[in-house]
């Protein structure tokens, strides 16, 4: 029979019988589960906007295209229950709930039509800010990208900025982009765009 006593289980030595690692394993594997369950449910605020032909939700850690969406139910309430294609481990199935049904309304009209602005505003030929979804270790943040002296700088306004100096640039999807800066400046600074186009743009930047 295994006795466990929290000051066993916590502070001492760790548990070297295959049972004891598998309770340990099983109470780890719960703990996660419950954590999964708890941040599956959590709301976080987002913006939405049309964007060429799609339609976009960008937040402080998450920024994504909900076009072409292969299912949205809208019961004429706040609330919107969209899916759309993707890979595994990508965002596949939300719940987007609005301030107003009018809001909600205006949402689902720009996902049937596939209509909305594009990154360059065609009046005047001048290339509006680019943005993406910066990650390097400590830094996760919706950020703006920019070039100054031929030099890539992600700027979160009024707060960070720094420069990014790649010594590779590859392409992990149609809109993301890892700059490897080296072990001794950041690091993999990896790049999520709202477009394909504004990827393509900063990756011609960064390659020159």
């Amino acid at each position: 029979m295994v006795i466990f006593s929290p000051p066993i289980l916590w502070f001492g030595n760790f548990p070297s019988e295959p049972v004891q690692i598998l309770i340990l394993a099983l109470f780890l594997l719960g703990c996660a589960f419950l954590t999964a369950l708890y941040v599956r449910r959590k709301w976080i605020p987002i913006g939405i906007r049309p964007e060429g032909k799609g339609v976009l939700v960008v937040g402080k850690t998450i920024s994504e295209n909900l076009s072409p969406a292969s299912r949205v139910n809208f019961d004429d309430g706040a609330m919107i229950y969209l899916e759309k294609p993707g890979a595994r481990l990508q965002l596949r199935k939300m719940e987007i709930r609005f301030s107003s049904r009018e809001d909600a309304k205006r949402v689902v009209d720009w996902l049937e039509r596939g209509v909305g602005s594009t990154s360059l505003d065609r009046r005047s030929g001048v290339r509006s800010e680019i943005w993406a979804l910066v990650s390097n270790g400590p830094y996760l943040k919706r950020s703006r990208i920019e070039f100054e002296r031929g030099i890539c700088f992600v700027v979160d306004p009024g707060m960070n900025i720094f420069e990014v100096i790649p010594k590779r640039v590859r392409r992990k999807d149609e809109v993301t982009l890892v700059a490897s800066t080296g072990f001794w400046h950041y690091g993999d600074v990896v790049m999520k765009f709202d477009s394909s186009v504004d990827a393509n743009r900063i990756e011609q930047q960064l390659n020159t």
